[in-house]
């Protein structure tokens, strides 16, 4: 019996294999109903909110509807169920879950959440879903076997009865291709195998919880059939939100209310489904249908949805004071349109969507791990992307083509929007496939770039007591030591790429003024100029004195090599654009600081194997640990196509103490820091703020990686990336959840999830590999027979 991919795989292992619709083997992880998937594959575009499909066949996270920081869900409820020969299955497994993660900082388990006019602590979450399925009557399937290849999530489902069921839902997420990436709209195609001698006659039915009526703006639902173009199913409105559920092609379909979480409503599929009324949000979709012995019957079933507006609060009652209009509204305005389009051209987008991931599965001087990551890692879009229109909420700056697009940090751990340093480390595919979006970000970024030069922190959220996704409350925020390297090199990162003289001298004064601020944060006058430009900020421009890697232990102070070497970073890049823009006198400045820079560094930061983690030449105060990510300026460096500001040699020989020290710490990734001996540095203190001896950030790993591949350490390099996905993805079921750090206390590679450190952006940063590898810099991909330049090729069909 044909299936969606092969069901003899091991389970959470990387395997390439035949899959349906591919014209060569795929790769990717299988999951089953036994192994631990924290979050299902989401299916959403981008700016759209997305809905996600879990590996139980349950429905989880939900934030189509503007609950979006924080999630509404896990809803628990199945997506669909079949009846043949008087039994019922409903596809999915007794696996509710509990929701993770709805900005709980406070202790004793309370919930904090935008309210008002501030942020607010509760005793209960804000929407959970159904903590217990009621399935008497139905029986549910034997096992499931789970792929997941984002945009499209691949079940198969064995039953104890004459069928077998795979399911393929996705949604027409097409790199290069914006508007086809901002459709609301998802397929489930479900195909049914009759495995039995006779003609079976049988029942399909698909359930939709809809909206809460605090996120419809009603209690009131307005409900239409339709019928036409392709396309038949339910319209159900509300003030705020619409969508449609119903099937493609023509096939008898009877419609009603949602099924739900109750077994007596799976159980009457064949003959009826659940009254549908104005005070019913959800709604459900039955097909019935023969199949002939032996043979499928493919059913495909469509879910698109407009929920045009969003509250700053993260959520439609939430009373902050702006509320926006998502982009892909001006585009998809009306479900019923955008499922027609979808009955229209649906084999098409489907094959574009196979296409382009083909081209990443047959990258084979890309690792098999890497791949399969490539692929996946892009559901953060679905997950953390807000697209704003032009409107009153939004500065007068803002054009009309452009909105404001930006990503959430962590909706449901450190909600806000446009976090600088995240967004330095993840926007590279934006830039690669998605380069409006890219654009109206950094729009944004000079639009809110303060009068002396600091770049806004974010656009608003969490962390400067705003509301988490706002993108009208601009803030300093903190990390100013880093903060500036953040938003200098994502811009040279977008003009590599796409650079024009208009867009040169567009962002060229944002710049200038940038490191113009940076180089001024420390005017300590015991410094010398070079030692000023590789130390903290002075105590009066921030206390204490932090750079994105922000944790008080062992804290940062003098002279600091982390930091140290990302202003060298900053610098080089200035100075670069300063000369591509005819700015020569600036030019020569920056390159006069960044030698000054490199000999303080020399002077009093190295100690024959490695950089002095931090070093007060007032005092004598010093720390010596070995910080894995001390080098993270040169790896910008060698990325932009720069040559290293470090001496060659100095680079070799820290990268192999950081290989002695600090990679045998850990199983799963490589530790922050390490004693200069290699044994882990000693606890801190009591109530300090600390990332534990064992903590591991998977974005850092990634840099210290592609910083290992360029300085021909190819191995090593590939190994700790690896050793770090393989532990997030394979081991931790966290390929849909995508969690910052991993815990600290001990070497588990268990993820911090108590505070919900979830749903991280930052981990996009993975699409800087390819180049490395293909010893490119990062706009390599981009020129003619580059990955990305093919992958975009594919997608347009």
């Amino acid at each position: 019996m044909p299936t969606l991919f092969p069901l003899d795989l091991p389970a959470r292992e990387w395997r390439s294999f035949a899959a349906s619709g591919f014209s060569a083997p795929a790769c990717g992880i299988l999951y089953r109903s036994a192994d631990q998937v924290f979050n299902g594959m989401p299916l959403g575009n981008i700016d759209t909110g997305c809905l996600d499909q879990e590996a139980s066949g349950l429905l989880g996270y939900c934030s189509l509807f503007n609950t979006f920081a924080p999630r509404r869900g896990p809803l628990n409820t199945p997506l669909l169920g079949v009846s043949a020969e008087g039994r019922t299955w409903v596809l999915a497994q007794d696996q509710p879950k509990e929701g993770v993660g709805e900005y709980q900082y406070q202790p004793g388990g309370t919930y904090r959440r935008w309210s008002g006019e501030g942020w607010a602590s509760f005793a209960e979450p804000l929407k959970p879903g159904v903590s217990r399925l009621n399935l008497e009557g139905v029986r549910m399937v034997s096992q499931i076997h789970y792929w997941g290849h984002y945009p499209v999530a691949d079940v198969e489902f064995e039953l104890d009865g004459p069928l077998q069921v795979g399911l393929r839902a996705w949604t027409a997420f097409l790199p290069g291709d914006l508007r086809a990436s901002l459709m609301p709209g998802m397929v489930f195609e479900v195909h049914l195998h009759n495995t039995a001698r006779y003609p079976l006659p049988l029942t399909l039915a698909c359930s939709f919880p809809g909206p809460d009526p605090q996120e419809a703006g009603s209690a009131r639902f307005a409900r239409r059939q339709v019928k036409g173009e392709g396309f038949e199913g339910v319209e159900v409105n509300a003030p705020l939100v619409s969508y449609t559920l119903g099937a493609l092609g023509g096939v008898p379909l009877r419609l009603g209310g949602e099924l739900g979480a109750e077994g007596q409503h799976w159980a009457r599929i064949a003959r009826s489904l659940p009254a549908s009324g104005p005070q019913v949000p959800g709604a459900s979709a039955a097909v019935d249908c023969t199949v002939e012995p032996g043979e499928e019957q493919v059913v495909r079933l469509v879910l698109c949805w407009c929920a045009p507006t969003w509250n700053a609060g993260g959520y439609n009652w939430a009373g902050a004071a702006h509320t926006y209009t998502h982009m892909y509204a001006s585009h998809y305005p009306d479900p019923v349109a955008t499922a027609r389009l979808l009955a229209r051209e649906h084999q098409a987008l489907l094959r574009r969507v196979l296409a382009w991931q083909q081209v990443v599965y047959g990258e084979e001087r890309l690792p098999l791990w890497l791949r399969d990551s490539l692929v996946n890692i892009l559901h953060l879009l679905a997950e953390d992307s807000l697209w704003a229109q032009k409107g009153p909420a939004l500065p007068a700056w803002v054009r009309e083509e452009d909105g404001l697009f930006g990503m959430n940090e962590c909706p449901r751990g450190c909600p806000q929007t446009e976090c600088l340093p995240n967004t330095f480390y993840g926007n590279q595919p934006l830039v690669y496939f998605f380069p409006e979006l890219a654009l109206s970000t950094l729009r944004g970024y000079k639009g809110y770039q303060f009068a002396d030069g600091a770049p806004t922190w974010s656009f608003g959220g969490c962390t400067t007591n705003t509301p988490p996704a706002s993108f009208s409350t601009p803030a300093r925020g903190y990390q100013f030591a880093t903060n500036g390297i953040s938003l200098v090199a994502m811009i040279d990162r977008f003009l590599l790429c796409h650079a024009t003289p208009e867009l040169l001298a567009e962002f060229y004064p944002v710049v200038e003024r940038c490191t113009r601020w940076t180089l001024g944060l420390c005017a300590e006058p015991a410094y010398t100029e070079g030692e000023r430009i590789i130390a903290m900020p002075d105590p009066q421009r921030e206390n204490p004195p932090r750079e994105w890697f922000e944790a008080d232990y062992p804290g940062w102070f003098g002279l600091a090599a982390h930091t140290g070497d990302l202003h060298l970073a900053q610098l080089a890049l200035t100075a670069r654009l300063a000369a591509a823009a005819g700015d020569e006198a600036f030019a020569r400045q920056c390159r006069s600081w960044l030698e000054a820079g490199a000999n303080a560094m020399e002077k009093r930061l190295w100690q024959g194997t490695h950089y002095l983690n931090c070093f007060d030449p007032k005092t004598g105060r010093q720390s010596d640990l070995v910080f894995s990510f001390q080098l993270d300026g040169e790896c910008i460096l060698r990325h932009h196509g720069l040559p290293l500001a470090l001496s060659a040699g100095r680079v070799q020989t820290t990268l192999e103490t950081i290989r002695r020290c600090c990679v045998p710490l850990s199983r799963c990734g490589v530790v922050n820091y390490a004693k200069p001996d290699g044994s882990p540095r000693d606890p801190a203190r009591a109530g300090t703020w600390d990332y534990g001896a064992y903590g591991s950030f998977p974005a850092q790993v990634n840099m210290l990686a592609l910083l290992c591949i360029y300085e021909g350490k190819k191995e090593l390099g590939l190994e700790l990336a690896h050793r770090t996905w393989h532990n997030l993805i394979c081991l931790q079921g966290c390929a849909w959840e995508q969690p910052n750090r991993t815990r600290g206390e001990a070497d588990t590679g268990e993820p911090d999830r108590a505070k919900g450190w979830t749903d991280y952006f930052q981990s996009m940063n993975l699409w800087s590999l390819p180049a490395a590898l293909a010893h490119q810099d990062f706009a390599g991909p981009t020129r003619p027979g580059g990955l990305v330049h093919r992958i975009i090729a594919a997608a347009q069909g």
